[in-house]
């Protein structure tokens, strides 16, 4: 019976969106439906947002452009015990979830991936200070010393774009959810614990990147490290992915406790740098030291903010939100509700 009304709803839609009877034709559509949800298109961007995306995929392709290079140099300069190599495979990796955050965060209008983007390049921008004045000054560089200009002549513009951007979401919202008051709380909740995932994956390969220490010499420990860190880190987020999908309470069950093994390898990283300090015979570097600490803070903040909204994601299971974000049937607004939702317009 179901199948048959959902059915009916479609041919219903389509022909309510049929212009061509009306001499009307190549209507964009400002909204689709893919596999892992309703999306916008291209066609449905604002000028505004338009802006925002090219302003930041050129800043971040200009940014990998220069780490690409300076990667290059270290590679073939032999250089092993610089921390150099390291630090550009982590730029290079969280210039990747930049990407994402910019696109994924626009065409799905998820404020928090936005927010997560605009923390990323205050993290890159400060980097780029810090390690040029000082953590390794007598490494400095020109290739260095452009990456740092560009970082603090592009970053509050485009921080400044990020934020008029994702003050003007809501479209995509109301059509996935509609003007109920409490599915759109529901969807919210659900948004920053689908944020929180990305945000706490990316921290993550940030610390197990950290244990290159000797630019591109790995020890024993680290490479067990690189080889289990990164696959359980992505299960893990793909589990909780899943969770929140399917509302699957025994997945967040599992999710809840398999997140422990984090903190646990945190507190061992901080724990290992300390006792590295403190002994003599072993070489340390105060780069590498100081963003191990940073990461891992970053790290347990993220973690502790995740499991945080796990208890509120898991409180919402079974209250409608499966049926209206994660099914492919057709979504009837309910006007008679208020909904502040409605914060832009469309022509």
């Amino acid at each position: 019976m179901d199948q048959k009304e959902n059915e009916v709803n479609e041919k219903e839609l389509s022909a309510s969106n049929d212009y061509s009877k009306y001499g009307i034709k190549d209507v964009p559509k400002f909204t689709k439906t893919t596999a892992l949800g309703k999306t916008k298109t291209f066609a449905g961007l604002f000028p505004k947002e338009w802006l925002f995306v090219i302003v930041s995929i050129i800043n971040i392709t200009t940014a990998i452009g220069l780490t690409l290079y300076r990667m290059i140099v270290v590679v073939q300069s032999e250089d092993s015990d610089s921390p150099d190599f390291t630090f550009t495979l982590l730029l290079l990796i969280n210039a990747v979830f930049c990407y994402f955050y910019v696109l994924h965060g626009v065409l799905r209008e998820r404020v928090f991936e936005l927010y997560a983007f605009m923390a990323a390049i205050l993290v890159v921008t400060l980097y780029c200070l810090l390690e040029y004045f000082v953590f390794n000054p007598s490494r400095q560089t020109t290739v260095k010393l452009v990456r740092l200009i560009l970082a603090c002549l592009l970053a509050p513009p485009n921080i400044f774009l990020a934020f008029i951007v994702s003050k003007n979401f809501g479209y995509l919202e109301f059509r996935i959810v509609g003007a109920s008051k409490e599915l759109q709380r529901l969807y919210e909740q659900a948004a920053i614990f689908s944020c929180l995932l990305k945000f706490d994956l990316q921290a993550t390969s940030s610390i197990v990147i950290l244990a290159l220490e000797d630019g591109t010499q790995v020890s024993t420990l680290e490479t067990v490290s690189l080889a289990i860190g990164l696959p359980y880190s992505l299960m893990w987020c793909l589990l909780g992915w899943l969770t929140l999908r399917r509302e699957l309470k025994y997945g967040a069950i599992t999710f809840a406790v398999l997140g422990f093994i984090k903190p646990c390898y945190y507190v061992y990283k901080i724990v290992r740098e300390y006792v590295k300090q403190q002994d003599p015979d072993v070489p340390t570097t105060d780069t590498i030291v100081y963003s191990i600490i940073a990461a891992v803070s970053i790290g347990l903040l993220v973690w502790a903010m995740l499991m945080i909204e796990l208890w509120f994601v898991y409180k919402n299971f079974n209250k409608g939100l499966k049926s209206k974000v994660f099914t492919t049937r057709p979504v009837t607004n309910d006007v008679n509700e208020t909904s502040g939702l409605l914060r832009t317009s469309r022509s």
